[in-house]
């Protein structure tokens, strides 16, 4: 299993520079995504998910990278990001 930092680098640095809080990034493999989340609880960024990609989901906080981690069931090699 591949370390969350090591995913990370998938990102250009261009895109880790301009993370913010509000925001959620995204890669599955072919292209870099991001949508506007502001106020969004993870409950509904998880329902986000469900709904447009008809998979459950997990996230796992990295609070030493002020990050979380979304872990999409359905697409495991997708890297998606939310900084807080």
């Amino acid at each position: 299993m591949i370390a969350f930092e090591e995913k990370l680098q998938e990102f250009p640095r261009e895109l880790r520079q301009a993370w913010s809080i509000g925001f959620v990034f995204m890669y599955n493999g072919k292209t870099f995504h991001h949508f506007p989340a502001r106020q969004w609880t993870d409950a509904q960024i998880k329902e986000y998910f469900q709904n447009n990609y008809d998979s459950p989901s997990i996230i796992i906080a990295h609070p030493d990278l002020k990050l979380k981690e979304l872990k999409v069931e359905k697409y495991p090699d997708w890297i998606v990001v939310i900084p807080y």
